[in-house]
């Protein structure tokens, strides 16, 4: 029998071929280690709302150990739609999936977590009304929805209109007549966080004897068509001070349709939104917002925490809610001294979880635990 003979560049290619062979054999370290989580954004990368909620979210993911993959809907509903089918159709699933009902799409989305049998849990938007007596809450349908954590958009959008109209009081614009006139500019009509927030609105007026709510109208969250409806409802309108805004980037074109109006924004009319996006930080800085309302980005990375910890046998409650907080001029410093540049590695996550704190008895999530932390180190 004849011996076989190898050239070297044989030899080196059967060597690579071998250990080709094994590496592809070992399960790799995510897989094995790290829970692999979904987080079906809506918004777009760019967004300066959903930009912040997904960064936020990724430190706490990296501090509790999953691995997250982020697919975007650009604010699209077509695509969000599309998004929800592509999950569910990839080859590996998330072990995990973070959503929301975004533009309807939540509906779908748990009909086919719980078919491929992928726990879910909701941050942000949920389901309200009609929907939400179909839906149930999560267990009861749908036993793959663990849990939502929702933000009190109610609650955002009455102190908002809170501070706005004391704000407007302080300064004296209000009318001859001692009342301040009031218009509201929102997004989608359909839209979970622009009808609640509306309804804080409301119920701020309602507080308000001196405060008249003359129009509330929607913009879409659309920096362009809130500023032209704002041109628009000031001429209608020439007697108003506070115009509200259900997030910032209204509430920018807001500040450019007041000056467009020959007004100054902060002085002659006063307006602020909610997200806490970094733009208007710096506006509360300038003195063109009054406000800017927020802290709900922070909900993914809470939900994570939570997820972490019923993940380790911790009771999580199958739905809560998360609480706004104000910037102002008096409070803006603080925190774009410790968060301005988004540099959360400065925040231990690991502290805010149950099962690795047995002590807490009750979730500290919110601005004040996390400047106190920063504040410590």
């Amino acid at each position: 029998m004849s011996s076989a003979t190898f050239s070297p560049s044989k030899v080196m290619q059967l060597s690579m071929a071998l250990l080709l062979a094994i590496f592809l054999c070992i399960p790799t370290a995510h897989a094995a280690d790290k829970p692999f989580v979904i987080f079906a954004n809506p918004g777009a990368q760019d967004d300066a709302f959903f930009k912040l909620m997904t960064s936020f979210m990724q430190a706490a993911a990296d501090d509790l150990g999953f691995e997250m993959a982020v697919y975007y809907g650009d604010r699209n509903h077509v695509l969000i739609d599309e998004n929800v089918q592509t999950i569910f159709k990839r080859e590996r699933l998330p072990d995990y999936l973070v959503g929301m009902n975004a533009r309807g799409s939540g509906v779908a989305m748990l009909e086919k977590a719980e078919a491929r049998r992928v726990p879910t849990i909701f941050i942000n938007q949920s389901f309200l009304g009609d929907d939400r007596d179909k839906m149930g809450t999560p267990g009861q349908k749908y036993k793959q929805w663990l849990f939502e954590y929702l933000p009190d958009d109610t609650h955002s959008g009455y102190i908002l209109a809170k501070t706005l109209i004391e704000k407007a009081l302080a300064d004296g614009l209000a009318g001859k007549d001692g009342i301040v006139n009031v218009i509201g500019v929102s997004g989608h009509e359909t839209s979970a966080a622009s009808i609640l927030r509306e309804e804080g609105l409301k119920r701020a007026i309602s507080e308000f004897p001196n405060a008249k709510l003359h129009q509330v109208v929607h913009a879409g969250w659309k920096q362009d068509r809130a500023r032209e409806l704002t041109k628009g409802l000031l001429n209608r309108y020439p007697e108003v001070t506070v115009v509200w805004s259900a997030s910032d980037k209204m509430a920018m074109g807001i500040a450019e349709g007041i000056r467009e109006v020959k007004k100054t924004p902060g002085v002659d009319v006063l307006t602020g939104g909610v997200d806490w996006a970094n733009f208007a930080l710096d506006m509360v800085e300038d003195g063109d917002f009054t406000v800017t309302v927020g802290g709900h980005f922070m909900d993914g990375a809470w939900g994570l925490v939570m997820l972490y910890d019923q993940i380790h046998g911790v009771d999580v409650p199958q739905v809560s809610n998360s609480h706004f907080s104000l910037l102002t001029a008096e409070n803006v410093g603080r925190y774009r001294k410790n968060f301005g540049n988004n540099n959360w590695s400065k925040i231990d996550f690991r502290k805010f979880s149950k099962h690795l704190n047995p002590e807490l008895k009750e979730y500290t999530f919110g601005l004040e635990p996390l400047l106190d932390q920063v504040d410590s180190q």
